[in-house]
């Protein structure tokens, strides 16, 4: 029997377990505000509704503060420190990268969510229309 199938496929196997392995490592698991609250991690993806009229830039320490409200209907202030998405101040929902200190959620990244964005458009699917 020849050896360099058998390395080639041990190899493979090795690669992909190393491949599957970094990548659980790496995920950052989306969480509700009571999960967050449990946990230690600073890498949780924490995704909500922004709270209206909430959200205050603080220029002097350079944060960006608002509240989110999950989908279980629990709010929690977060405060992000990096850059702002252009959009945020047209969108409804927005996925939150941090953790909890101090009670609060200290965000390093914004995602923002604009599900308009990418819906069709109903007038064109109502009339038959599809151009």
């Amino acid at each position: 029997m020849k050896k360099g199938p058998v390395l080639t496929a041990i190899f493979t196997i090795f690669a992909l377990g190393a491949v599957v392995a970094a990548f659980v490592t790496q995920a950052s698991p989306y969480v509700t505000i009571a999960q967050a609250k449990q946990s230690t991690d600073l890498q949780l993806h924490l995704a909500g509704d922004v709270v209206p009229d909430t959200m205050r830039n603080d220029a002097r320490h350079h944060l960006l503060v608002f509240k989110i409200k999950d989908q279980n209907g629990d709010i929690i202030t977060v405060k992000h420190n990096g850059e702002v998405p252009a959009e945020l101040d047209q969108v409804k929902k927005v996925v939150a990268i941090g953790g909890i200190k101090d009670g609060d959620f200290m965000s390093s990244k914004l995602l923002v969510k604009c599900p308009s964005k990418y819906e069709p458009d109903k007038t064109k699917a109502v009339s038959g229309n599809t151009k």
